[in-house]
């Protein structure tokens, strides 16, 4: 299972950099949506939806949601994240209600507005992101600080990990997990801050941000984890071997990047 995760992980990378360094905007774009459009075919099985018919409805959804929100995001980018940062913090309540609160979303129809929340803001943060001045590399700091908080929640959680951080939504995560990826963002950030001007304006207040970033990675990941154990599936999909599927490889980002790109609205106003 590592070998496989690592192998995969040695090819995505380097694509999805190449992707954000090197795409003109437009294609970049259009290669963001294709990754959130093949998230969403993931997420109607966990709709269960089981009709092909149905589940391409559902995909074209968020494709006419993509359309809308890139026609309104050059003049409510501020609203539509602040809108989604809302959505995390009902998410959260979610998540530590659960399995209490589960008869708020269980129905398709709840699950279908959930999986708009989660996906079109993605799409829409990473868009919005690459167009700043230094975009790309916040994009890449972003990266590593999501990557790095899932590499050291990983080894820390299999080295310490002894006590579950919310067995009844996610069994493997520990709070020894949390433990490493606090420590690996805030050495992240620590050995980036002086790349972006960005984070050399915050000084300080760069290690709150890490922190914010950190607590919506994990709550991104905890959302998805509580709609899979919900379902009764381990992994969203199998196309990313050692990683389950494309859901499986992005929740976290699902939750940071908007959260991210609010917090880059804020701090620059």
């Amino acid at each position: 299972m590592l070998k496989s995760r690592i192998a995969t992980a040695l090819v995505i990378a380097p694509l999805t950099l190449a992707a954000v360094f090197f795409l003109p905007p437009q294609v970049f774009s259009l290669f963001i949506a294709l990754i959130v459009l093949m998230a969403g075919w993931e997420w109607t099985a966990m709709m269960r939806l089981v009709s092909r018919s149905q589940r391409t409805v559902y995909v074209l959804s968020l494709l006419f949601a993509i359309v809308v929100v890139q026609k309104a995001l050059p003049h409510f980018e501020e609203v539509i994240f602040s809108v989604t940062a809302v959505w995390w913090m009902l998410a959260t309540g979610l998540v530590f209600l659960y399995p209490k609160a589960s008869l708020l979303w269980c129905g398709r129809v709840s699950k279908g507005i959930v999986g708009f929340m989660v996906l079109v803001p993605t799409w829409a943060a990473m868009v919005y992101i690459r167009e700043l001045e230094q975009g790309p590399w916040l994009i890449l700091y972003m990266f590593l600080i999501v990557w790095g908080a899932d590499t050291g929640a990983y080894f820390a959680g299999k080295r310490f990990g002894k006590r579950k951080l919310m067995p009844r939504v996610s069994p493997a995560k520990s709070w020894a997990g949390v433990g490493g990826a606090t420590v690996t963002v805030i050495l992240i950030s620590m050995f980036t801050q002086q790349s972006l001007h960005f984070l050399q304006n915050l000084s300080a207040g760069v290690y709150i941000l890490v922190l914010v970033l950190l607590f919506s990675s994990i709550i991104g990941d905890l959302t998805e984890s509580m709609f899979k154990r919900q379902c009764g599936i381990k992994d969203s999909g199998s196309i990313l071997p050692g990683h389950g599927g494309i859901m499986d490889r992005i929740d976290s980002l699902t939750a940071a990047a908007p959260v991210f790109a609010l917090c880059l609205i804020l701090f620059s106003a």
